[in-house]
């Protein structure tokens, strides 16, 4: 049973991976045909707000703080410095490299995280 288990979990990573994988060369593809990576990542949040708003409101409405302004201007902050950095410039550099180059260094990722929280403490 444990063998069975440990196989679907690798399993579940080489399909994730196959995911970014795809995902990045069909963004290439849309960056070389002039999607502009500010218009789609207004359109991934968007997407990801209408699928996942509902679902996060309904299941946490009971656990979670009520919304304050204190509570809403740190979420701001931290998703506007968090992903949506990231994914302005994972795009843009993607818009000078290849796929190939940022499925590799988005892998780094845990690396970098690791070092900075060495040097940050």
């Amino acid at each position: 049973m444990g063998t069975l288990s440990t196989f679907g979990s690798y399993m579940a990573m080489v399909v994730v991976q196959f995911g970014y994988g795809g995902a990045t060369i069909l963004m290439k593809i849309a960056l070389n045909k002039g999607l502009s990576q500010l218009v789609f990542i207004v359109y991934r949040h968007l997407i990801a707000m209408l699928l996942l708003g509902p679902l996060a409101y309904f299941l946490e409405r009971k656990q979670r703080p009520s919304l304050s302004l204190p509570l809403m201007i740190k979420i701001f902050i931290l998703s506007s410095l968090g992903t949506t950095v990231h994914l302005n410039v994972y795009y843009i550099g993607l818009d000078y490299t290849s796929p190939i180059v940022a499925s590799a260094l988005s892998n780094v990722i845990p690396g970098f995280t690791f070092l900075m929280a060495l040097l940050l403490k």
